[in-house]
């Protein structure tokens, strides 16, 4: 196997490993080798492939699990399952709670609201926290304390959904947050936005995802 494919390779493992220095890095030594922009984006589009699909896979084996247990212990079990997912995002700096804003709105930001509108209507519980206005909630969640230790406030926002990781370094395209969250794909249609909006670049921001 020449160099090429096995940079192409780890790229793609660093997405579905959610390991942010080791994509960082690989990349760095896939455009070394003369590597061109449109390939790794491919590389990294299978990562999330891959990605989405274990994670899919364990929630299902998850829900087998559950469903195989005695009836004596279902009850509890069963209200655990069907209990919506909650949402937290923590963001960057902004100047209001949402970033929607000011003379100069990131169109992101806008359509962004429009999905976290959408998932909070089907029970989703949407919460939101950001760098300037509530610093607090970010010290006294351990896992967002040492992830913004580790990773510095330049990789935010951080998205969690029930408490795990899924997104870092950019805000989540609607179909991709609504397939993390569960819900049917349906909902997740495309969001109104001012002329010339973007929801997301088509490239690879961060391993996290």
């Amino acid at each position: 196997m020449d160099e090429r494919t096995k940079e192409l390779i780890a790229v793609g493992a660093s997405v579905a490993a959610h390991c942010q220095p080791c994509l960082r890095h690989h990349i760095d030594q896939a455009a070394a080798l003369g590597i061109g922009r449109d390939e790794i984006a491919e590389a990294v589009a299978i990562g999330k492939m891959v990605q989405r699909g274990g994670l899919a896979a364990m929630r299902k084996f998850a829900d087998t699990l559950l469903d195989q247990m005695p009836d004596s212990q279902k009850s509890d079990s069963k209200a655990v399952s069907e209990k919506k997912p909650e949402l937290k995002i923590y963001e960057p700096a902004m100047c209001c709670s949402t970033g929607v804003c000011g003379p100069n709105v990131d169109p992101r930001l806008v359509a962004f609201a429009g999905v976290l509108k959408r998932a909070a209507a089907q029970g989703v519980s949407v919460k939101r926290f950001n760098l300037g206005q509530e610093p607090q909630a970010f010290v006294e969640n351990t896992q967002v304390k040492a992830h913004l230790a580790q990773e510095g406030p330049e990789n935010l926002p951080f998205v969690y959904i029930n408490g795990e990781r899924v997104f870092s370094g950019r805000y989540p395209e609607a179909a991709e947050l609504f397939a993390a969250l569960e819900l049917p794909p349906g909902e997740a249609g495309p969001v109104s936005a001012p002329q010339g909006a973007v929801l997301m670049a088509s490239i690879p921001d961060a391993g996290g995802n």
